[in-house]
């Protein structure tokens, strides 16, 4: 079994919680217009320009993500996924020739505080695809599933400067290991995770996504 399939096997507890938190989201936004924006901040022109902002952590601290590209998922692999998008099988072309790689850490099998996660509701973030095929990680029937709630972790701020960012998921398997994350709010702390604590954090999952923003204070 490979390392990729082994993480995978993990995110099998991402599809429940997942559609627990989404389900709380979608039932808070009937109560209030606001609440569908939960985990996104739009531009006034965001419905030409897919500008807005997402929350992530880098270097110890929480920072602002600024997208004004939509996502990016070229074939191969040959996704099955409305979106075009896969994890568990890497990127053969990318959209740039200079990118960094950005951490998505996914819950698995717990529902941890949603002020802990900058995409809250499953399927629905600014710039991100709506669906992702995981069928190369989890098997058939989890080709088209939406994207799961998630966090960000970048190792770079690269200068604030925009670019691309090929995404790498992680799974966390625990809630205290989600706790210590957020605590560290770094590359490294979730590095030391997956080096000295492998069954509270899943290995890096490749995709074929890439988002686009610029890391600011």
């Amino acid at each position: 079994m490979t390392g990729t399939r082994r993480a995978g096997l993990a995110l099998v507890g991402l599809l429940g919680a997942g559609a627990v938190i989404a389900s709380g989201t979608a039932m808070a936004s009937t109560g209030s217009a606001s609440a569908t924006m939960t985990g996104m901040q739009m531009s006034p022109s965001s419905s030409h320009s897919h500008a807005g902002f997402t929350r992530g952590w880098y270097d110890g601290r929480t920072v602002r993500f600024y997208y004004t590209k939509n996502f990016s998922c070229s074939a191969p692999p040959a996704s099955k996924a409305s979106s075009g998008c896969e994890a568990g099988s890497d990127y053969t072309q990318t959209p740039a020739s200079n990118f960094d790689p950005l951490y998505v850490i996914v819950p698995l099998g717990f529902t941890p505080a949603k002020s802990t996660l900058q995409c809250p509701t499953a399927g629905h973030c600014i710039d991100h695809p709506s669906t992702i095929d995981l069928s190369a990680v989890l098997g058939s029937g989890t080709s088209d599933l939406p994207l799961p709630p998630h966090s960000h972790i970048v190792a770079t701020s690269n200068g604030h400067q925009a670019e691309w960012w090929n995404v790498v998921v992680v799974g966390v398997k625990t809630q205290a290991a989600w706790n210590k994350i957020v605590r560290g709010k770094s590359d490294w702390t979730l590095q030391y995770l997956q080096r000295h604590d492998s069954s509270a954090v899943t290995g890096n999952i490749v995709t074929n996504l890439f988002l686009y923003f610029s890391v600011l204070r």
